[in-house]
């Protein structure tokens, strides 16, 4: 009889799955070598061999490298599903539960689980396509396919919920050159999320044949949010870019080298191929040998390294020529072309946004095209996502100032930009400006009388000029967007009863209290940049105790001596590893003074928090202090927001 952990065998119905689960570990992963020597599942072993399997059964050298615990589980359920042999569907189901163990709370694999110390064993590995193996394994259990809709459905969830992890750290790790998005390295650091070096001759570099493989499962995501469409995008941008015309790497007759022959490039006019690695900085393809310095010619690395690597290859070929041809055909079915130079579904956003239903199931989603769009938006419908091109280049423009506004209007409804009243909004990759302070650098009088009741009225530049505003809106994303005033109130997301707004990877500018969300709000890695004005950020969580405003990973200038932050209603900040430039003045986040009641006292908390050319004493770490007294590592968007939203949902795959 067979062991392999609790798993008894008493009839060997397949000889290679019998061997592969002989080879399995305690712990569920399996091994690619033993000592140097790959595993040969189709090897008849000796009873003495088979011993000291079993005795190894405990290593810690399990992997996914090299396609080893993968192949393993697919090989084992393919069997079952005409053995019945309830013993390899066992052997698979534990292979799954050390994948989902293996996973990084990042949404990262290493190479090898346990052993994550060993030199680059630990780094989040795409390197022969590890990570991207694994994920397809679990992506199959959550879509019942391709065998492994034969595991138990207990599965499905963690499943789901490991691929959802997965693709946000492939898109956190997605390389940007020069603010624009690239493709991967073949492995990245396990707590940075960096690109970092493997083996002496696999430098920090982007991937061309990894980066591949990752986007060839982006483009199995179905109804792909518009970070995976962006990836995807950008990363094919860049294999056409990188792409080396007219030459082939190929094996050539050698006199006097020790195999006879020499791989090397050649002129071939109907050939393309790409190298395995790019330098970052030049996009130019580079070599490395065992000595770990790098090389701009293949040709300039020893033999033994030259021929015994891939360093070319034909890896994006059918990716360019017919899967992403075939994916944009996809999904241009459930997505809206915005192009104001008509070469799209709509010549403007509104018109799009006009176009559709008041509700929706799923994300409606508006794609715009580079252009500046001179127009006010104005979204009171559910579910839409609007995504721009380039955030530099995509652009949404108008020139408002609230006072002038509010002169003629009983409300705020069209004082912004770009107007929200529904809900479950994503605004992703673009600019988002109010230009009036920009364009008007003095004071003004005008003749008012519905708002106030003066008949004249002062405008001045530093006034209200909002770029956002909402009116009741909850779950409102903002992702890889500028939002730019010279006045008050730039980005203002209003919902103290139940508001929940997040901020990504945003710049936003303006004046007094340019960023002043009521309710929930999540920023991060924003970059904040006052013009003018009193005070920076704002919040108001009045409506109840446990509404906060936190800023993580955040940056904040401006004008000489510009101040951080205040408050005049009932506000709770949380500011986690941000930064403040030496021009900051030396002044918390402060109270106005005000006729509303606060009735949970002064609640600024900060944690590792400095600033250039020193810190102030009053923004040392303090998280002891507020309620519940939080680690800096629980502070994420499911502390914020609880089970009001869930973010994990968020690629609607």
């Amino acid at each position: 009889m067979l062991f392999s952990g609790s798993v008894q065998l008493c009839f060997a119905q397949d000889f290679v799955a019998d061997n592969m689960l002989l080879y399995q570990r305690s712990y569920g992963g399996w091994p690619k070598h033993i000592g140097n020597t790959p595993i040969d599942y189709k090897k008849q072993l000796s009873p003495a061999e088979k011993a000291g399997i079993s005795d190894d059964a405990s290593l810690n050298d399990g992997t996914i490298d090299n396609d080893a615990t993968n192949k393993e589980i697919r090989y084992l359920l393919k069997v079952y599903k005409t053995t019945h042999n309830k013993a390899y569907l066992a052997s698979a189901e534990k292979g799954i539960q050390y994948l989902l163990k293996a996973q990084y709370s990042n949404g990262g694999w290493p190479q090898f689980y346990p052993d994550t110390a060993s030199k680059y064993r630990g780094e989040i590995t795409y390197n022969d396509n590890a990570m991207i193996n694994a994920v397809n394994v679990l992506y199959d259990i959550v879509k019942q396919r391709n065998d492994l809709e034969q595991v138990s459905s207990s599965f499905i969830k963690p499943a789901k919920e490991a691929v959802i992890k997965a693709i946000d750290c492939i898109l956190k790790t997605q390389v940007k050159v020069n603010g624009k998005l690239t493709v991967w390295c073949a492995q990245h650091n396990q707590y940075t999320l960096e690109p970092a070096k493997a083996r002496s001759y696999e430098l920090v570099s982007l991937s061309g044949s990894e980066s591949v493989g990752i986007v060839e499962f982006l483009m199995k995501l179905e109804q792909p949010s518009p970070q995976v469409m962006n990836a995807v995008e950008n990363a094919v941008e860049w294999f056409r870019n990188a792409t080396i015309k007219g030459y082939e790497y190929k094996n050539v007759p050698a006199a006097g080298t020790p195999k006879g022959k020499d791989r090397v490039i050649v002129k071939d006019p109907s050939s393309e191929i790409w190298a395995r690695f790019y330098d970052i900085n030049t996009n130019k393809p580079m070599f490395s040998g065992r000595d770990g310095i790098k090389k701009d010619d293949v040709k300039d690395i020893e033999y033994e390294r030259r021929n015994g690597y891939a360093w070319y290859g034909h890896w994006a070929e059918k990716l360019i020529n017919k899967e992403y041809p075939e994916w944009k055909k996809t999904i241009e079915h459930f997505r809206i072309i915005v192009d104001n130079s008509g070469h799209g579904d709509f010549n403007s956003i509104q018109s799009a946004i006009n176009s559709l239903a008041n509700d929706s199931s799923a994300p409606r989603i508006i794609y715009i095209r580079n252009g500046v769009y001179n127009e006010k938006i104005s979204i009171d419908k559910n579910n839409i996502i609007l995504i721009g091109e380039d955030k530099n280049k995509t652009i949404l423009t108008q020139s408002i100032a609230r006072d002038i506004w509010r002169c003629a209007n009983n409300d705020d409804w069209g004082t912004a930009t770009i107007n929200l009243k529904g809900s479950d909004i994503e605004l992703n990759n673009l600019t988002i400006q109010n230009t009036y302070g920009f364009e008007n650098t003095g004071d003004i009088k005008i003749i008012c009388t519905s708002d106030t009741g003066k008949a004249e009225k002062k405008v001045t530049q530093s006034g209200h000029q909002m770029a956002l505003r909402s009116f009741g809106t909850t779950r409102l994303k903002v992702i890889n967007c500028i939002l730019k005033a010279f006045g008050g109130d730039t980005v203002s997301p209003w919902n103290v009863e139940e508001g929940m707004f997040y901020f990504k990877d945003c710049r936003m500018e303006g004046g007094v209290d340019f960023y002043c969300p009521r309710g929930w709000a999540w920023a991060e890695n924003c970059e904040f940049v006052a013009h003018t004005g009193p005070a920076s950020i704002w919040h108001d969580g009045s409506k109840y105790e446990d509404s906060k405003s936190v800023l993580m990973n955040c940056k904040f200038s401006g004008y000489d001596g510009f101040k951080l932050g205040r408050y005049h209603r009932d506000a709770q900040f949380y500011l986690i590893n941000c930064f403040f430039a030496n021009n900051m003045a030396d002044t918390p986040i402060y109270q106005v003074k005000t006729t509303n009641t606060i009735q949970w006292g002064y609640r600024v908390y900060y944690y590792n928090c400095h600033r250039e050319g020193g810190d102030y004493s009053w923004f040392l770490n303090n998280l002891d202090k507020a309620k519940g007294s939080p680690k800096a590592e629980t502070i994420n968007p499911k502390w914020l927001f609880g089970d009001r939203w869930n973010l994990l949902n968020k690629y609607n795959n």
